[in-house]
């Protein structure tokens, strides 16, 4: 059954962005960090293919269902984030948007683009 999974618009344009806004107003670590963001849409994304029974899930089984497209993309997940705190200060942390405006400006001035 894992094996056929395709999912079912977990990951999908409006769905995505109010899990990841709701995961935002809930926590504030998710505002900081986009590792635990991801780390959680995905345990919510297992929970769901897996019907709460995430315990047994090994590595291999985890990196299939990355593999094959059923958990949510990394870059959906940090895209979406970053429009929402785009469009909604309260949802960003400040000390972290200011590192970064603050290193996207060197980046520019110095003119050094990785």
């Amino acid at each position: 059954m894992l094996k056929s999974y395709r999912g079912d618009r977990m990951g999908k344009g409006k769905y995505l962005e109010a899990r990841v806004k709701r995961l935002l107003v809930e926590n504030k670590t998710y505002q900081k960090s986009d590792l635990a963001l991801i780390s959680r849409i995905w345990f919510e994304d297992l929970k769901r293919i897996k019907y709460d029974n995430v315990n047994g899930t090994g590595a291999i089984e985890f990196l299939q269902l990355l593999r094959d497209g059923s958990l949510t993309s990394h870059d959906s997940v940090t895209r979406c984030r970053r429009k929402l705190q785009a469009q909604h200060a309260e949802l960003r942390d400040e000390s972290v948007y200011k590192g970064r405006a603050k290193v996207e400006k060197q980046m520019k001035s110095e003119g050094t683009y990785w």
